[in-house]
Formats: C-alpha cells, structure tokens, sequence
C-alpha cells in the first residue's frame, strides 16, 4: 500500500525522473487505478486483521472452556455432553461459542453431602476457573493493548466481554446451578419418619437433623462464598489498578461493551440468587414439616404412653412443654 502511494509519474516534457520535479499522475485514469488500488489494499489489511483477532478470540475461548471443564472433571464430577446439533452450530459458527456442559446433577445426587463439599465445592476447586479467567484476561489485555492510545480499543473491549460472557454462564449454568438445584431437590429429607419420635429427647444425644443435614447450610455457605468471589476476582468495579472486567471496558470507553457486560453480571447474580432462595425456602419447609411431625406425632404418641401408664395431667403437661423447648433448642442448633 506504501508503494502504491508513491507510484506517481513525474509531468516533465523530458520524461526524466529528475528529484528536482514535481511527482504527479500522468493521467485521470492512472489516479484513480492508484485509489482504487490502495483502497483495495485497505480492504485486504483490515479483513486480515479482524480475522487474526477473531482466530485469537476463538483460540483464548477454547482454552478457557476447556480448562474450566477439566477442573471439574479432575474433582470426580461428571459433565453432561452438549447434542450433535450444537457441536454443528459451533464448528460452522464465525466466533467460537461454548457448548452448555453442566454437572449431572443424578451424579450430584449419587455424591451426597459429604461428596459435593469434597469435590465441586471444596474451595480450591471453585477457585480454578476464575484463575483460569484472569490468567486470559491478562493476556487478552497484554495482546490488544488498553489505554493511552494503544492498541485498538473495539477489538479488546469485544475480547474481554466475550471471555466474561463465557464465565458468567459457565460458573452459573454449567457449575452452580445444577450444585443448587440438587440441594434445594434432591437432598433434603422434606418427608418426616412414619414411626413418631421418641419424646422426650435424650439431652447427651446429638440434636436431629429435622431433615436438613447441617452440610445443606456449609453447602450454601460455599456457594455464597464463589459468587463473591466471582465478582471480586473478575468483574472488581472500582478497584483501581486491579486489571479486571470493569476497569479495562471502562479504559477503552466502548460504553456498549460496558452495558453488554453489566447485563451479564446482573443476570447470572439474579437467577442464583432466586435459585438460592428457592432452596432455602425448601429447606425451611421442611424443618417446618418434621417440626409439625414433632408436634403432632411426638404428643399423640406421649399422650397414649401416658394413658397407658395412667399419667396424670400434669404429667403429661410437664412433658409436652419440655418438648417444646427442646424442638427450639433443635432448630438454633441447626441455624
């Protein structure tokens, strides 16, 4: 294109190239070959370029989305393999998309209490994707440049929403989600015993569960624990110098990236959150049914006990008011 733009003719009679004389086009027609020549070169130069970045874009995609998946495969939980339709879709798409690869939540199921905190939920565990993540926001950042005029700031604002897009619905639908819905579903006792309990309950023994074993709540607790991590170690707003999401889209001053991104973030708190909620909520429901079991079944049964030992009335008062105190006293402990 450099060249192009000094293939120019000198106007002289004598037809010498003198350094003395003015460079012009000898002709209309050799001007406009010249423009249209450069602007053809342009073109070319700026169709190239895009396709280096969107191969680079797709390349850091991959890589993030596969060693997101190996670290939960590495932990002994199971994935659910995406449809040959949407392996077709990605491989004729332009711009790499990952495939939707959740947890098996009936592996989840199988796993227990005790399998979910000391494999996808063990801290280190939900600590690797997002190192995975900064580590390709760094070199997203270190490849397209940001700030003070360098580099094209379009491109890595593209960059950096597309790989916090591809997080956001990795550690929401492929990891969290699924590791809520099985303990909020499938993982609470919400049905009590048939058999009434044995009141009044033997103060040296371990309080019961009333059908959520305390591991539900260390469980919420580490899930409550990600998410914050999550916004911390990538999104970081207002932390300056902290090279995360919101400081670079905000360097470049791609305000369309920025809001992109914002969505995102907003979308994936709010569906765990109501997720969240939802399970608690099934949680509370049933502590509230074995309490009532409690209740119900425990005075039934204490009542029958006593007519058979011909109890008398305060008797049987005394012991249904020492129940109740000790159905509180069950429920803190499992607060």
């Amino acid at each position: 294109k450099d060249s192009s733009q000094t293939m120019l003719i000198p106007s002289g009679k004598s037809g010498r190239r003198d350094s003395s004389e003015e460079y012009q086009p000898v002709s209309d027609e050799n001007a406009r070959a010249v423009a249209s020549l450069i602007q053809f070169l342009t073109t070319q130069e700026m169709s190239l370029s895009s396709s280096h970045r969107r191969g680079y874009l797709n390349l850091e995609l991959r890589l993030l989305h596969h060693e997101c998946c190996y670290c939960l495969d590495r932990c002994g939980a199971k994935l659910v393999m995406p449809s040959k339709s949407d392996n077709m879709r990605n491989n004729t798409a332009l711009a790499y998309v990952a495939p939707a690869m959740p947890l098996d939540t009936q592996h989840l199921k199988k796993l227990g209490f005790a399998g979910l905190l000391q494999g996808p939920l063990k801290q280190s565990v939900l600590r690797q994707p997002l190192m995975h993540a900064t580590d390709s926001l760094a070199r997203a950042r270190l490849m397209f440049g940001v700030g003070q005029g360098l580099g094209d700031m379009d491109s890595t604002a593209r960059v950096i929403t597309g790989i916090f897009s591809q997080m956001c619905t990795f550690y929401g639908s492929s990891f969290l989600f699924p590791i809520v819905e099985v303990l909020g579903n499938n993982l609470l006792d919400s049905s009590p015993p048939s058999a009434p309990p044995n009141l009044p309950f033997d103060e040296n023994s371990p309080a019961p569960d009333l059908g959520v074993d305390g591991s539900f709540w260390v469980g919420i607790e580490r899930i409550h624990s990600a998410a914050k991590a999550f916004d911390r170690e990538l999104w970081a707003e207002q932390r300056v110098g902290s090279e995360r999401v919101w400081e670079i889209l905000v360097a470049t001053g791609s305000h369309t990236s920025l809001t992109l991104a914002k969505d995102q973030r907003m979308s994936f708190f709010q569906e765990l959150e109501e997720r969240g909620e939802t399970a608690i909520l099934r949680a509370l429901d049933t502590i509230s049914t074995h309490i009532q079991w409690v209740l119900v079944a425990g005075g039934e049964s204490v009542m029958k006990s006593m007519m058979k030992n011909k109890g008398n009335k305060s008797g049987v008062s005394h012991i249904h008011m020492g129940t109740v105190y000790l159905i509180c006293a069950c429920f803190l402990s499992n607060q």
